[in-house]
């Protein structure tokens, strides 16, 4: 499939020719000043074309309010009105109502009774974000928050080199995900990175598409998006859904990495933690719900903190939407203009109902998020106590 799948430069050159000639003959400018003028009045035209078609014919969302508690939990309780990385949030504070544990007051412990009880996440015990790459360079940009001490990647090797977190010269130490549970002799001031790729394609789909790495689909994306929307499958819409799935729905998925994950957790003098992918919705939402849910969050919470990443995401959705369609069209890909707009829009944010679609198919399945399921995870009961004991308060 070649760029002519998405247009062809013949109608940007033929627009400023035309544009060129009337500026010509019907102003006094010499040829440099009316081709000049012919290329303003076309880059005017595209902006006007998208605007116009961003608003009316295929809308793009509505800039949507923060609740208070969606603010506090982005933000802070400060005034700050940027975000320390892409879509950065604690999850502390989300209650949980239907958690048990060992009922300390209860003489046959032995017998490991146990009761319901509510409690809620701590504040600072596990935070998501997108990719982190310099954001450490600003010292005052997490005040509102304590500095995370261990750091998750889920990118795969190649986006992580490509694009990588750069943490402070001072007690910082790296580890992979298999030395991670087997440092006896880490640094407790340390901060770390732990890498537990998560990709969601694989090499081989990549091959199978022609396309060299993970990185070169940002540059796909605006010069030959029919690579990216076309026939192969899946699509780049529908990464999202597949990076659910594939957590989800795949036990032990990418090597183990959600039990990683959760194990990781589950030890306190790893808090902070931060998990984080690149835009810090797709596999960090996957992981995310999975976390919460071992934590016996409400379902409904934790859609609502799948969904919180379109919020936070908004503006930066909506300036890049904007840039994409306007250089399809600048560069003549007006097939791409017309034809991939809503799947563009579709990668760009997350849809709650996939999330709620695996939660059925779990259901239907395990019969829920149980013993049954955890165990095909990797994880033991007393690995989600742990979790829990861990975390909540």
């Amino acid at each position: 499939m070649g760029i002519r799948a998405d247009g062809h430069l013949t109608l940007p050159i033929a627009a400023v020719t035309v544009l060129s000639y009337h500026a010509f003959h019907c102003t006094s400018c010499d040829v440099a000043s009316s081709l000049f003028l012919a290329v303003v009045i076309y880059v005017a035209s595209c902006v006007l074309i998208v605007v116009a078609d961003s608003r009316f014919f295929r809308p793009f969302p509505a800039n949507p309010t923060l609740t208070i508690g969606e603010r506090s939990r982005a933000y802070g309780d400060g005034v700050q009105s940027s975000q320390w990385v892409t879509n950065f949030r604690t999850l502390g504070g989300l209650a949980s109502t239907n958690v048990t544990s060992k009922d300390e007051g209860d003489p046959d412990k032995s017998k490991g009774s146990r009761r319901t009880r509510s409690s809620t996440i701590m504040p600072n015990a596990a935070y998501r974000c997108g990719a982190i790459k310099n954001a450490f360079s600003d010292e005052s940009a997490l005040l509102q928050f304590p500095p995370p001490k261990t750091i998750v990647d889920l990118r795969a090797i190649s986006e992580a080199r490509a694009s990588p977190t750069i943490v402070p010269n001072t007690n910082c130490s790296s580890s992979s995900s298999s030395s991670n549970n087997n440092n006896s002799q880490k640094d407790d001031s340390a901060m770390r990175i732990v890498d537990l790729p998560a990709a969601a394609l694989s090499l081989d789909d990549l091959k199978a598409r022609k396309i060299a790495s993970i990185e070169a689909i940002t540059k796909l994306l605006i010069w030959q998006p029919s690579l990216l929307f076309g026939d192969v499958r899946p699509r780049l819409n529908e990464i999202t859904v597949l990076c659910l799935e594939r957590l989800i729905l795949e036990p032990q998925f990418a090597n183990q990495a959600v039990a990683k994950l959760l194990k990781l957790v589950s030890d306190p003098s790893n808090h902070p933690v931060v998990w984080h992918c690149s835009e810090g919705k797709d596999r960090t939402g996957a992981m995310s719900a999975l976390f919460l849910l071992a934590l016996g969050i409400p379902r409904e919470v934790v859609i609502d903190d799948f969904v919180l990443s379109n919020k936070l995401l908004h503006k930066r959705a909506w300036t890049r939407y904007f840039q994409l369609r306007l250089v399809w069209l600048l560069t003549g890909r007006w097939i791409s203009f017309v034809r991939y707009a809503i799947p563009v829009l579709e990668f760009m944010f997350v849809d709650g109902q996939s999330l709620q679609r695996c939660f059925a198919m779990i259901d239907a399945t395990y019969g829920g998020f149980n013993e049954k399921y955890w165990k095909a995870q990797g994880l033991t009961l007393n690995d989600i106590q742990r979790l829990r004991d861990a975390v909540l308060m």
